[in-house]
């Protein structure tokens, strides 16, 4: 028990752990600000940890937050730094083919291409 406290520590002075805010639960980095601006205020942060994917994954979410829930237009310095966050620190490497598939379906649904 004791090695394993301290081999996570260990961990941590290498970088392995994130730290986690404490109101939104999600990973302190940057642009957690402008997320918790502009996504978590209709949501908890919970549903980016159970999402996950890259930066094209994200921005298709964006997009359909804007057309069917009414998310405000972003500038494009805060859609990148929110981009730049949720590629880096939630993304899933979840099957490609399965992914596309999801996308481009949504795409079409709500007539984004």
């Amino acid at each position: 028990m004791r090695r394993a406290f301290i081999f996570l520590i260990f961990l941590s002075f290498l970088g392995f752990t994130k730290e986690i805010d404490p109101e939104s639960k999600l990973v302190i980095d940057r642009g957690l600000n402008e997320v918790k601006e502009n996504c978590i205020v209709c949501h908890t942060g919970r549903f980016i940890t159970i999402n996950g994917g890259d930066r094209k994954f994200w921005n298709t979410k964006i997009k359909v937050m804007q057309k069917a829930f009414g998310l405000w237009e972003l500038d494009k310095k805060t859609k990148d730094l929110i981009l730049d966050y949720l590629s880096k620190n939630y993304y899933k490497g979840w099957n490609k083919k399965k992914t596309k598939n999801k996308e481009r379906s949504l795409k079409l649904k709500l007539n984004l291409q």
